[in-house]
């Protein structure tokens, strides 16, 4: 296997060793893969690895797949260790078997909506990944998003929704010291007295774009903070709106990480190359 290039990213060397970004993290943790540079974005960090360190470990792969095997059988239990990995065959293969089966309805669609309702397919993936240590990619879902709000519209199946959240609120000294003279956390103090006019306050902090596709039997929903987005459009009010739900601190996250058995049926280069594949075709 001929290897190009100086480094590798994460996906790519996920690729090569036939593992997932788990793996390669734990490589990492053993000292066995050493980052060699990083790609700064807005929301992460993306790394990098020596192609030769890449190339040395993959004769090596099978007696670490083994000892991991071992390991985690030790850890879990052998019972319930094979257990866990027959649902991961399990996953794998339900998750590859969708992928085929979504990918082939394409074919029915017309040709605009399929190209969305494909890009959306690998954002769904894509958002798992983010989920899961890869923070990274956020920035390559806003550029999605982005040509999505630029490209696309209902009679494709897109509509934009802005959901109104609350103000962020940074309590001045005056507040914090009475929170903390009646007991109460800071958060507490400010959902029952919403600070004062001394208490610093952001507009729209917890406020977000809510991106829904729908055509035929597919449907996607994804969301994107307000501070990221609002520059995308002319004028907001023009948007259908809702209130968005308050939920404690308003810091609860949408999605969830992505599955071992996910991963191995659509792999990080596989969405990244789809993605990136999808804006290319508007440049």
């Amino acid at each position: 296997m001929v290897l190009k290039g100086k480094y590798m990213s994460t996906a790519r060397v996920s690729e090569i060793l036939g593992i997932t970004p788990f793996s390669v993290r734990r490589l990492i943790r053993e000292g066995l893969l050493e980052v060699k540079k990083t790609k700064e974005y807005k929301a992460g960090s993306e790394l990098y690895f020596d192609s030769s360190a890449v190339k040395e470990l993959l004769p090596r792969m099978p007696a670490l797949r083994r000892k991991w095997y071992f390991e985690e059988n030790r850890r879990m239990g052998g019972k319930k260790a094979a257990f866990k990995r027959a649902i991961d065959v399990k996953k794998t293969s339900r998750h590859s078997n969708l992928k085929k089966k979504f990918l082939n309805s394409l074919e029915f669609y017309p040709e605009k909506v399929a190209l969305l309702l494909r890009a959306s397919f690998f954002l769904y993936h894509l958002n798992h990944y983010a989920k899961t240590g890869e923070e990274y990619l956020y920035d390559l879902k806003g550029e999605v998003l982005k040509r999505f709000t630029d490209d696309f519209t209902a009679e494709q199946g897109l509509n934009i929704i802005f959901i109104e959240g609350a103000q962020k609120v940074i309590l001045c000294d005056g507040c914090r010291d009475r929170a903390r003279n009646m007991g109460i956390s800071y958060l507490r103090y400010k959902n029952n007295h919403a600070g004062c006019s001394r208490c610093q306050r952001e507009e729209n902090y917890y406020s977000l774009f809510e991106f829904r596709v729908e055509y035929g039997e597919h449907k996607f929903c994804f969301h994107t903070p307000y501070k990221t987005a609002k520059k995308w459009f002319g004028n907001i009010a023009e948007l259908p709106h809702k209130m968005r739900e308050k939920r404690g601190d308003e810091a609860f996250l949408f999605g969830r990480p992505i599955s071992e058995g996910e991963a191995r049926a659509v792999t990080l280069k596989e969405v990244t190359r789809e993605l990136e594949s999808f804006l290319g075709a508007y440049y």
